[in-house]
């Protein structure tokens, strides 16, 4: 293995699992390097699939013939800017349900990870929620923090309501006029 002291290298995040703070960056010339929580940036908590990082690497102590990833820094991620410019225009998202724990769903949104509390899967309660999986489901972002980005779909059920409402109560009052005429 070469001497890499001082280097700094860019890839692309191709996999990381948050719950157990591990995943990989694939880097043409190092091959699939290792990435570990505890070896990230001050700012960069959770990497997200695609996300362009720079980075240096050290011999991992692991594995021999591969590198380990510290000091990583989040460069961009075109698919987070977007969920994240939506969750600011306050506009809908679509994503897949991919998976179900005890707090709710799994959505893939562009490849990344979204929850989608119990609380917020619909304005009526389910006995079980797996009915969802595999479904194509719209939401809104209502937060992002350092671990998740989380999910709302009972916001979009309820502003359907609301406009099926005042479509009705502005026909109702046009019905009204037109009578009085």
């Amino acid at each position: 293995m070469k001497n890499l002291t001082n280097e700094i290298f860019t890839g692309r995040v191709i996999f990381y699992n948050k719950n157990k703070g591990f995943g990989g960056i694939s880097h043409a010339e190092l091959g699939d390097v290792f990435l570990h929580q505890s070896k990230m940036g001050d700012i960069y908590k959770v990497a997200h699939k695609n996300d362009l990082v720079s980075f240096e690497a050290i011999p991992s102590t692991r594995k021999h013939g591969v590198y380990e990833a510290i000091n990583v820094k989040f460069i961009e991620n075109e698919n987070l800017s977007l969920i994240i410019n939506a969750f600011a225009q306050k506009q809908n998202l679509k994503g897949k349900v991919v998976n179900m724990n005890s707090g709710g769903l799994l959505l893939d949104v562009l490849g990344i990870e979204v929850f989608l509390p119990k609380s917020e899967v619909d304005v009526y309660e389910f006995n079980s929620y797996s009915i969802f999986l595999g479904k194509e489901l719209e939401f809104k972002v209502i937060g992002i923090d350092d671990r998740s980005i989380i999910a709302s779909r009972k916001v979009v059920l309820e502003e359907e309501e609301s406009n099926e409402k005042k479509a009705k109560k502005e026909l109702l009052t046009e019905q009204k006029l037109a009578a009085v005429e």
